[in-house]
């Protein structure tokens, strides 16, 4: 079935997608949309969710958060799994110097950062904890993203790497 509708769209660049049409493509609240041009044409597409386990990530990123105060993210080579205390979206594509560093597949560590998570991103990794998921099948790493100007201390470093040392043994793949 196709649908076609006129919207306007407000002055912060948002439209609405009629309610008929979300329940028949099922978009929800939260669903993650693939927006596409072609030359004055613009295709939104649904995209189908990853199972990226999130839910079992984040539980492992809040107790942590609450002890160190530091923003914390979970990245495989392509993207941000989950994040707390820091604003990096689940899905977002990281940078090709995080993507490198992760697939070294070492702990890594910079006072002044190693480089951004993802593009346009005001704050630097300053440590990387590579971890193992059975989901993501490949490398993957757990980042420290302090504030600029903060330095981490030894304790901060030694809780986050017991953090990926149990992520790596609750989420090993079956072998």
């Amino acid at each position: 079935m196709s649908i076609a509708v006129i919207r306007n769209m407000d002055t912060q660049g948002r439209i609405i997608i009629p309610a008929d049409i979300r329940k028949e493509t099922g978009i929800r609240s939260g669903s993650t949309l693939e927006i596409a041009t072609d030359g004055t044409t613009i295709r939104i597409r649904k995209c189908t969710p990853r199972n990226t386990g999130s839910k079992e990530l984040r539980d492992f990123l809040e107790p942590l958060y609450k002890n160190i105060r530091c923003g914390l993210a979970i990245s495989s080579t392509d993207c941000i799994l989950a994040s707390k205390g820091c604003y990096l979206p689940e899905g977002a594509q990281i940078t090709e110097e995080l993507r490198s560093l992760i697939q070294e597949g070492r702990e890594m560590f910079s006072q002044s950062g190693l480089c951004p998570p993802v593009p346009d991103c005001s704050r630097k990794v300053a440590a990387l904890f590579p971890v193992t998921l059975a989901l993501a099948s490949k490398k993957a790493a757990l980042l420290l993203i302090p504030e600029p100007g903060r330095c981490l201390s030894g304790a901060e470093c030694n809780c986050t790497r017991l953090i990926a040392n149990m992520i790596t043994r609750k989420c090993k793949p079956n072998e």
